[in-house]
C-alpha cells in the first residue's frame, strides 16, 4: 500500500521554530572563508557536517581529489529507495580582490543582518542555499516518517573556478544516480524566486587572435609594420557592434544568446617592441539549439568579412571551452512539486523561465540527472560583487520550498516516475 504523505504543517512548524537558528547558521557559513581561488572548502565542509549531525542526518560520504577540496554526499534513505532526489549547493565563493575590497561597506567575512538582509561574501551565492538545503533535510529527518525515496544532498567544491575538483570530479569518479535534482543557486534577477527556470543556457568561450609585425618600436614608422594591438582593438569594436549570431528562437528564451566581448584583452610585449600579436576573449551564453562549435564557426565567418575589408588583417579564432544548454521537461513530477510548493509559500504560481548563467546542473545532467538548474534564495545580480546580501525571508522561503517539494515528490511510493531513473530531457 502507498505510504501516507506526512502533513506539511509539521515540517513548516519545525522550520519556523528554528528561524533564528537557520539565519545564524547561514551567517556562520558566510563567516567561514572558502574563496576560490585559492580554493579551500575544508572548514565549510566541517561546519556542514557538524550541523548535519546535530539535525539527525546520516554521516556524509566524503569524495575528494585533494584533502582540502572535499565533496560531501548525505543520503537520507527512504523505504523503497525510489525515486532519488538530488539537492546540490557549492561551498566555495568568489574571492574578494584588492580592486573591489574598498567598495564593500562591511567586512565581507563578518556577516551582519540589517533591514532584513544578511550581508557578507557568499551570502547569496550560495551559502543561504546551503543552509536552506541542510535544514529542509533536517526537518524531514526529524518530524516525518521515512520517505518513500531517497534524498541525496551533494555539497561540492570548486564551482566558482573549474568544477574540476567539485561536481565534475564527483560525477566522473562516483556513481551519482538520481531521478531529479535541484541546484540551490540564486535565480532571482529583479526579485527572489521570480520564476522557475527550466532551461540552463550553455556557453561558448573563444579567443580572437590577431597577428601583426613584431619589430623595434623606434622604426615602426620607417618600415612596413602592422600593429596587432591596434588591429585587435578595431576587431573587438566591430565584433561588439556588428556580430549577429543566428539562432532558432525558443519560447522560453526568445532573446537568444548573450555576447560579452573582451572579457580578457592582451597585446604586445613591452616598451620598445612593436606589437606583433594581440588577442581578446569573448563569453557567449547560448540558448537550446546552439553549440559552442557553431558559435565559433559563425565568428570565423564574421572575421573573414573583416579580413576582406582590410588586407592587412590576419586573425584566428580558438574555441577554448563551453557546453550546450539543457532543458527540463515541465511535466516532470518534481517540477510540479516545486510549483505547488511555490504557490503554498509565495501565494502565487511561478512562471517558467531561463537561467542565464552556468550551474553545476550541467555536470549532473551529463550523468542523466534531470536537474532544475537554479532555484535558491538571493539575487543573481548581487553575486560576484561587493555588498552581497541575501534576504532573511528568502532563506526561510527556500527552506520551506525544499522541504515541501521533497515531501510531495518523495513522500509516497506512488510518486516514483515511470520513465526510468535519470532521463535527461
Amino acid at each position: 500500500m502507498p505510504m501516507a504523505v506526512p502533513r506539511a504543517d509539521q515540517v513548516l512548524a519545525y522550520l519556523e521554530a528554528r528561524r533564528q537558528e537557520i539565519i545564524d547558521f547561514t551567517a556562520a557559513l558566510v563567516a567561514t572563508p572558502s574563496m576560490n581561488p585559492p580554493g579551500n572548502e575544508r572548514a565549510v565542509a566541517d561546519l556542514l557536517q557538524e550541523r548535519a549531525a546535530c539535525l539527525g542526518l546520516p554521516p556524509a560520504e566524503v569524495i575528494s581529489a585533494e584533502p582540502h577540496r572535499p565533496n560531501l554526499l548525505f543520503r537520507l534513505r527512504g523505504q523503497t529507495g525510489r525515486p532519488v532526489l538530488l539537492m546540490n549547493g557549492h561551498m566555495d565563493t568568489k574571492p574578494v580582490t584588492a580592486a573591489d575590497r574598498p567598495l564593500w561597506e562591511t567586512d565581507p567575512l563578518q556577516p551582519i543582518v540589517r533591514d532584513g538582509r544578511l550581508y557578507g561574501l557568499g551570502s547569496t551565492d550560495m551559502k543561504g542555499g546551503l543552509a536552506a538545503i541542510t535544514y529542509a533535510a533536517g526537518a524531514l529527518a526529524a518530524v516525518t516518517p521515512p520517505l518513500a525515496g531517497d534524498l541525496l544532498l551533494a555539497f561540492v567544491a570548486d564551482e566558482e573556478a573549474t568544477t574540476r575538483l567539485g561536481a565534475s570530479y564527483l560525477v566522473d569518479h562516483h556513481p551519482i544516480t538520481a531521478d531529479d535534482g535541484l541546484i540551490a543557486e540564486p535565480n532571482g534577477i529583479q526579485q527572489e524566486f521570480e520564476f522557475l527556470p527550466l532551461i540552463c543556457r550553455g556557453s561558448a568561450f573563444f579567443k580572437v587572435k590577431v597577428f601583426g609585425t613584431q619589430t623595434h618600436a623606434s622604426i615602426s614608422d620607417q618600415v612596413p609594420a602592422v600593429n596587432a594591438s591596434v588591429k585587435m582593438a578595431w576587431v573587438l569594436w566591430r565584433l561588439a557592434r556588428d556580430l549577429e549570431l543566428e539562432y532558432e528562437p525558443h519560447p522560453l528564451a526568445p532573446g537568444g544568446p548573450t555576447v560579452t566581448p573582451g572579457v580578457l584583452v592582451s597585446g604586445g610585449i613591452n616598451f620598445g617592441v612593436h606589437p606583433g600579436y594581440a588577442e581578446f576573449a569573448t563569453d557567449v551564453r547560448i540558448p537550446p539549439g546552439m553549440t559552442p562549435e557553431g558559435v565559433a564557426d559563425q565568428v570565423r565567418t564574421f572575421l573573414d568579412t573583416l579580413e576582406a575589408e582590410d588586407p592587412e588583417l590576419k586573425t584566428e579564432v580558438e574555441l577554448v571551452g563551453g557546453s550546450p544548454a539543457y532543458e527540463v521537461d515541465s511535466e516532470r513530477p518534481f517540477v510540479r512539486a516545486l510549483l505547488d510548493a511555490g504557490e503554498h509559500v509565495l501565494g502565487r504560481r511561478l512562471p517558467f523561465g531561463v537561467f542565464p548563467a552556468y550551474t553545476d546542473g550541467h555536470q549532473f545532467a551529463r550523468r542523466g540527472v534531470t536537474t532544475v538548474p537554479a532555484f535558491g534564495p538571493g539575487l543573481l545580480t548581487l553575486a560576484h560583487g561587493p555588498n552581497e546580501w541575501v534576504s532573511v525571508e528568502g532563506i526561510m522561503q527556500a527552506t520551506q520550498f525544499y522541504a515541501l517539494a521533497t515531501l510531495a515528490y518523495l513522500g509516497s511510493s506512488v510518486a516514483t516516475p515511470d520513465t526510468g531513473a535519470a532521463e535527461n530531457r
